[in-house]
């Protein structure tokens, strides 16, 4: 995995955030697309169409303090797409380590201001929601996320 800094102007703070944000309040379905094009998943990999729709089960179930991944959200993101939770589950991992191989996952890191994503290994499914939800939650308090 490269960390040519040179390669990462645009991926600086501020240029990402007001790429993924815009300029008023977006909705969760927009943000987390261009989140996730910002990031270097690929859209041609249902992981990553599963990846998304994930984010925004997940964000609408603010109030639940135990959204388990196993038991709500790939089976909710299975039969949205009609497929199976092991296909869901093996499907988003396998686009977390393309991305985090030849994408610009680190850029999570300078979006967030934390570090969630470590140089050494990729972040495990349950690791990657939670963050880019717990970061989205941020935002719809500061009112740039409906």
């Amino acid at each position: 995995m490269k960390d040519d800094s040179s390669d990462r102007k645009f991926l600086q703070h501020d240029f990402l955030y007001k790429f993924i944000i815009g300029d008023g309040t977006s909705d969760v379905n927009d943000v987390a697309e261009r989140l996730l094009f910002a990031l270097g998943f690929k859209s041609k990999l249902i992981g990553t169409q599963y990846l998304k729709e994930a984010i925004v089960l997940r964000f609408e179930m603010n109030g639940m303090v135990h959204t388990g991944l196993t038991s709500i959200i790939y089976p909710a993101v299975a039969q949205k797409f009609d497929s199976t939770v092991n296909r869901v589950e093996r499907a988003i991992r396998n686009t977390i380590n393309d991305c985090f191989d030849i994408g610009n996952l680190m850029a999570l890191n300078d979006l967030t201001l934390c570090k969630i994503v470590s140089s050494a290994y990729p972040p495990t499914n349950g690791e990657l929601l939670s963050s880019i939800v717990s970061w989205l939650q941020i935002e719809r308090q500061l009112h740039h996320v409906r």
